[in-house]
């Protein structure tokens, strides 16, 4: 009776390990992800960010900065009037947010097949944003 007990003990283990094997692989491969775009947003001089919704447009240059163990993004709003501004940003996988000079809640989502506009999203307001490399 005690070596059935073992083995049927032995086999929950094996399953449960097994169950968990997927789901740390998946944390481990978002958090690199997050990482990864981390880097990409860090290792670029300055985004180019074009905006826009039917009737307004404009061109935001956007510099991401390590502060700590925080990223801030630095915006100049080129057109149509220069106004700057700097904000949190929150990086989780595929996404990136912060908050614009006049626009709140800007979210953008990593696109890994566009190598000219990686990063489109939205944000109040109803305007569209795409950011590309200067």
């Amino acid at each position: 009776m005690g070596r059935s007990v073992v083995i049927q003990f032995s086999a929950v283990c094996i399953a449960s390990l097994l169950a968990v094997a997927p789901v740390l692989a998946q944390v481990q491969a978002a958090a690199s992800k997050a990482e990864d775009i981390k880097t990409m947003l860090l290792g670029t001089t300055t985004w180019h960010a074009d905006w826009m919704k039917p009737g307004d447009a404009g061109v935001s240059e956007i510099v991401f900065e390590a502060r700590g163990d925080k990223v801030v993004a630095k915006i100049e709003r080129i057109t149509p009037s220069t106004v700057s501004c700097e904000h949190n940003v929150t990086i989780t996988t595929g996404v990136v947010k912060f908050d614009g000079c006049l626009r709140q809640n800007v979210t953008l989502r990593f696109d890994p097949n566009d190598r000219e506009y990686p990063f489109k999203g939205n944000s109040e307001g109803g305007f569209e944003w795409k950011l590309r490399r200067k």
